[in-house]
């Protein structure tokens, strides 16, 4: 009984000395993350310093938004800035190589600013994910993709010109992606796939300040190319009247051959989308 005492003793002693040296590590990994903060922190606050002009900042008016447009606003400030100096910005829209190039507005001493109006294809954001006893297949695309990815971003650049001597900045790159959802939202279908039938669920993601959201959710069943029936998806009431997602679902769907599955959804404005989801 002595020698089992000691030993679990000398256990405790052990076990508190494991903890010690975790939490120390813990520490330690703490400080150097901090320090390699601050470091990267004062780096760049020493790059802006030294570069002769800040970095470019966007703000988005959506004033227009529900008719598809929106000005872009970029600004930025020029350091030691010369007289009689030609400021220009270029910009170009996703994978386009061609920029085009528009005069930059000086509002006050060297901080210039320009606008970029442009249009968009208002649709809901599409989240299709495909569930199997093993696994979850989650793919994220918007309607007309191919068509309209070139404005999925911006890229952009700011010259400066004077007599002979020309000052570029580096590319930046901002998103716009977001802008084409901002109006319809966010629809996520998932495909529960069993041995002989599926269940479908579509959850419409409401967007702050907007009003709205999926009226009516259809499934549409076709045999390769065929359409073959529909079927609409049943609303599940949410507990609070200010829920921001709308649910809807449909259980036993016959799987068959060639199978090809479409949602089709009607907004409460009338306005109506289809996605593949199976």
């Amino acid at each position: 009984m002595v020698l089992n005492f000691t030993l679990l003793s000398k256990l405790d002693r052990l076990e508190e000395q494991v903890r010690f040296i975790s939490d120390s590590q813990q520490d330690i990994s703490f400080r150097i993350d901090d320090q390699a903060s601050q470091v990267y922190t004062a780096l760049e606050e020493f790059k802006n310093e030294q570069s002769w002009m800040s970095r470019v900042s966007m703000e988005i008016d959506n004033k227009r938004l529900n008719k598809g447009e929106v000005n872009a606003n970029f600004t930025w400030q020029v350091k030691e800035l010369q007289r009689d100096a030609k400021v220009e910005f270029h910009y170009s829209f996703g994978e386009n190589e061609e920029f085009t190039s528009v005069s930059a507005k000086e509002l006050q001493n060297g901080l210039f600013q320009v606008k970029v109006p442009f249009t968009f294809e208002k649709e809901p954001l599409w989240q299709v994910g495909l569930i199997t006893s093993d696994s979850y297949h989650s793919e994220e695309t918007s309607e007309k993709e191919a068509i309209d990815n070139s404005q999925d971003v911006i890229n952009f650049y700011v010259t400066v010109s004077y007599g002979d001597l020309v000052k570029s900045s580096e590319i930046q790159q901002e998103s716009l992606g977001d802008l084409k959802s901002s109006y319809y939202g966010v629809i996520q279908t998932d495909v529960h796939v069993f041995n002989s039938k599926l269940d479908v669920t579509l959850i419409n993601y409401l967007m702050d300040g907007e009003s709205k959201y999926v009226e009516k959710a259809t499934l549409l069943k076709y045999k390769g190319t065929t359409l073959i029936g529909e079927e609409e998806l049943q609303r599940v009431k949410e507990n609070s009247p200010d829920a921001a997602e709308r649910f809807f679902h449909l259980n036993q769907v016959d799987k068959y051959e060639n199978i090809r599955l479409v949602m089709k959804v009607e907004y409460n404005n009338g306005d109506t989308f289809e996605k593949e989801i199976y």
